[in-house]
């Protein structure tokens, strides 16, 4: 099973917040460990929207979070081995004969015979984690402004 994270700078707030959340009395340390609980929730629950809609559903349903770190950090991880290429796309890909010279396929309702390589196009890409984490963003940023007040 491979993992696809895209991490996300936190901003001067919350990085202060995480780094020093023992300095702060246990009220408003449950309160930072709320929000970040409920972002990284957010930002799943948005990437799950967000991510293509295919035949077998694995893209979305690969979409987890978890909360790291004494819950100072939240992750949200897509475990869909293709996840990385539908969020960055691909460069042109190539299918090459195995064993023989020639490479035989069904094209159009044809069968066709190719010698050498043939290019089968590119991937587009279609990001969905990282518009998932900037759509949430201002939202958790707020949060947290609230909860350190």
């Amino acid at each position: 099973m491979t993992a696809f994270t895209i991490k996300v700078n936190m901003g001067s707030v919350i990085s202060k917040a995480v780094r020093d959340i023992d300095k702060f009395d246990a009220e408003k340390q449950k309160k930072i460990r709320k929000v970040i609980a409920d972002g990284t929730r957010d930002v799943r629950d948005k990437a799950v929207e967000l991510a293509p809609k295919g035949p077998t559903g694995r893209l979305r349903k690969g979409v987890k979070s978890s909360l790291v770190n004494g819950e100072r950090e939240g992750v949200v991880t897509s475990t869909a081995p293709h996840s990385a290429l539908v969020e960055y796309g691909s460069n042109l890909r190539v299918t090459l004969p195995r064993r023989k010279k020639v490479l035989k396929f069904t094209w159009k309702g044809k069968t066709v015979w190719a010698r050498g390589a043939v290019g089968t196009g590119r991937m587009l890409k279609k990001p969905f984690l990282k518009p998932a984490a900037d759509k949430v963003w201002p939202k958790i940023v707020k949060s947290m402004e609230d909860a350190l007040k």
